[in-house]
């Protein structure tokens, strides 16, 4: 099977992995707030995220969920109220951070651990918290894959995804970890990090409303 029929799909892809959410401002955060590492380390567990939903959605894990709205319903709550936490955690992160001792703090909501297994997590974590991109997995592979894909072609399009997806977060994490950026970010820390922190709580509620 040629990739021609795979083109649509992995454009569509392109464009949803590059609009503005939780799992850019998770890497945003990590490389500005840390260093480029820290950042790829963040888009490694992001893209570990994807994975575990897209694998879901190629083998039609969509069709159970659909089928037991309940299941899908408490991952979405549990999914926005880890937002909502994790929001609210670094805004007090951020507050603490004007007093002399709190200018380390940081949010720890279910990240404990190494630094670097704890910002994986973060990425990890921030991406599994929305349920909504197993349906979008389901409707883009039941739309866009060609109904006669065996199961290496899925497996190589799942491959150039993730490829996709990594080399994008990689690339957010690198200019993000500019020393001018940085810099940048250090000086309005506290501000910059109470406006994520507002960010991932509207999210969150909007998760559960929607």
């Amino acid at each position: 099977m040629s990739w021609l029929p795979l083109f649509p799909l992995l454009g569509v892809w392109i464009l949803v992995v590059m609009s503005p959410g939780p799992d850019f401002l998770i890497v945003l955060r990590h490389s500005a707030g840390g260093s480029r590492r820290s950042g790829v380390r963040a888009a490694a567990g992001v893209v570990t995220g994807l994975g575990v939903w897209a694998v879901a959605g190629l083998f039609g894990v969509t069709v159970l969920v659909q089928r037991f709205e309940w299941l899908y319903f408490a991952a979405r709550v549990a999914g926005a109220l880890f937002l909502i936490v994790f929001g609210v955690a670094t805004i007090r992160a951020a507050r603490r951070r004007s007093s002399p001792a709190g200018d380390d703090a940081a949010p720890a909501v279910a990240m404990h651990g190494p630094g670097r297994l704890r910002e994986w997590r973060a990425g990890l974590l921030t991406n599994l918290a929305n349920p909504k991109a197993l349906v979008f997995f389901g409707a883009l592979f039941a739309s866009l894959l060609p109904h006669r894909t065996d199961l290496a072609m899925r497996a190589v399009t799942l491959g150039a995804m993730l490829a996709v997806a990594f080399a994008w977060f990689s690339a957010v994490a690198f200019l993000a970890g500019s020393p001018w950026i940085t810099r940048g970010y250090r000086r309005l820390r506290k501000r910059l990090d109470m406006l994520t922190g507002g960010l991932f709580v509207g999210m969150g509620a909007l998760l559960i409303t929607r």
